[in-house]
């Protein structure tokens, strides 16, 4: 007897050059006859035959159905694809027209707020400058704003500024190119003004606030009420009569005290302002300034 080393189970193979003969053998007639019986349709191979083919039957139909399903789906989801760059595209389109349109609102309020000021100048009857805020100063204790004219372009100390919803300050210091306009809530300033309903006359004074207006010198029985428009009442000859100033929105009677607690708010759009026109007074006619030359007689 011839010995054989040992192998191991995972090594071992039933063809293996090692195998018994007989066993091989054994393994091929039983093939053999299987195959003979289902070739020649014996007894046997009859059932063997049918469920083979049934089975095939039953198999051909889900894999046509899904042939058939992955080819219709084929042009979808390259439909898909050109949809989700065109969606991109799109997307990229739509920030760029954002940016756009934010880059022109400002040029919108810009000519809404100039067709207002043009439907002012149709009602101004005296000279006037259109100019544009370039610095906005809301201290609380000083409030201004600085425009670009100046004396060059005719303005001087004491010119009215206005914007198409009513008064804003006056001409306070002007330079050759630039002038500083003191507002009208200045805790410094004070406006001559009437009572648009029933003609009384009385005084604004700014309380350093933008949206506040103090009416400090209304005795206790004074009958105004909230609502009420305030205008310039045109003394002083600062402000000429009749331009909006600010709306009553507060009335508060202190029979401890002898004036009541007046306050309006401005209707002047202080703090939002871009452009303003300002009102050239009118000279007085009168003698032309003297030269600093002298005449034969004297």
């Amino acid at each position: 007897m011839r010995f054989r080393p040992f192998r191991r189970r995972s090594e071992r193979s039933l063809f293996h050059h090692q195998s018994y003969p007989e066993v091989r053998f054994a393994i091929v007639v039983v093939a053999s006859l299987a195959l003979l019986i289902l070739h020649r349709g014996r007894p046997l191979g009859v059932p063997l035959a049918r469920l083979t083919t049934e089975t095939g039957l039953a198999l051909e139909q889900p894999v046509s159905a899904l042939a058939g399903f992955l080819e219709s789906i084929g042009p979808s989801l390259a439909s898909r694809g050109r949809l989700i760059r065109t969606n991109r595209d799109l997307r990229r389109q739509i920030f760029r027209l954002r940016a756009d349109l934010a880059a022109e609102r400002p040029l919108v309020f810009q000519n809404h707020r100039l067709q207002a000021l043009l439907g002012r100048i149709r009602t101004i009857h005296q000279p006037f400058r259109l100019v544009r805020v370039l610095r906005i100063d809301l201290d609380p204790y000083r409030q201004e704003v600085v425009i670009d004219a100046g004396r060059r372009a005719g303005l001087e100390s004491g010119d009215a500024a206005i914007d198409a919803q009513g008064l804003v300050g006056q001409v306070s210091r002007v330079a050759p190119h630039v002038s500083r306009v003191l507002l009208i809530t200045d805790p410094s300033e004070m406006v001559p003004v009437e009572v648009a309903a029933t003609g009384l006359l009385t005084f604004s004074v700014g309380t350093g606030i933008p949206t506040r207006l103090r009416l400090p010198y209304l005795p206790n029985d004074t009958r105004v009420h909230v609502g009420q428009m305030l205008i310039t009442s045109g003394l002083g000859g600062h402000y000429a009569y009749g331009f909006p100033v600010a709306v009553i929105t507060r009335v508060e009677l202190r029979p401890n005290r002898s004036f009541a607690r007046v306050d309006a708010r401005p209707l002047g759009a202080i703090s939002e302002d871009r452009e303003l026109l300002v009102l050239i007074r009118r000279k007085a006619p009168g003698r032309k300034p003297a030269s600093g030359k002298t005449g034969p007689g004297q």
